[in-house]
């Protein structure tokens, strides 16, 4: 049976928490990013009074497409690697209601998109560019990202089994695979795109796998 990622939302007053720190790396992208060569197109379409819908449809059938590949091959791997070593987990309280899924999935789409695409990403791609020409400057970025958006998942990961070697490379492995997808986008479609696949993927990990008692 697949065991369910952690939930990024168990403690609701993250929210409030995190506001600060999103805030700085939403600024710290606003500067990073276009000297990056990376961007948010639709944002500052709407923010110019410029048409941004068609912007919007375009990017949306390859943001929720690739966001729902990246949840599949996520609980694939899990199932075939992961799940099978992991001893069975007992959560210290019932597990949340469906709905948080669905704000985790907004909280997922916007504010760790802002804090690891946005800002980190953006950080390693501008640092990057001065030292290697090419895609893999872009490429080192997107790895570099989607390492600390894995690393970043360990705190609830302990919420839920302790932080053995296998529990540790389980959170890194499977949070990075999405994160680089995720960075993908952000690289060749613009941050709107990987908010879009991150806001997709986290509505069938916490909402449709838990749904269906997988």
């Amino acid at each position: 049976m697949f065991a369910v990622l952690p939930h990024p939302l168990a403690n609701l007053g993250q929210l409030a928490s995190s506001g600060v720190l999103i805030t700085i790396a939403a600024a710290a992208g606003i500067w990073l990013a276009p000297r990056a060569g990376l961007g948010t197109s639709i944002i500052d379409a709407a923010l110019s009074g410029q048409p941004f819908a068609g912007r919007l449809r375009a990017i949306a059938g390859l943001a929720i497409g690739l966001g729902i590949l990246a949840a599949l091959a996520v609980v694939a791997l899990d199932v075939a690697v992961f799940a099978p070593l992991l001893p069975r987990a007992t959560p210290a309280a019932p597990a949340p209601p469906l709905w948080t899924g669905a704000l985790a999935a907004l909280y997922g789409g916007l504010t760790e998109e802002i804090l690891l695409r946005y800002c980190v990403m953006s950080l390693f791609a501008w640092l990057l560019t001065k030292i290697v020409r090419g895609p893999a400057a872009y490429w080192g970025a997107i790895a570099g990202a989607a390492l600390l958006f894995g690393v970043g998942h360990l705190p609830a990961a302990a919420t839920v089994l302790p932080l053995t070697p296998l529990v540790v490379t389980r959170a890194i492995v499977l949070n990075g695979l999405a994160g680089v997808a995720f960075g993908w986008l952000y690289w060749r479609r613009g941050l709107e795109a990987a908010m879009v696949s991150h806001g997709s993927a986290d509505l069938i990990l916490h909402v449709a796998v838990r749904g269906i008692g997988a």
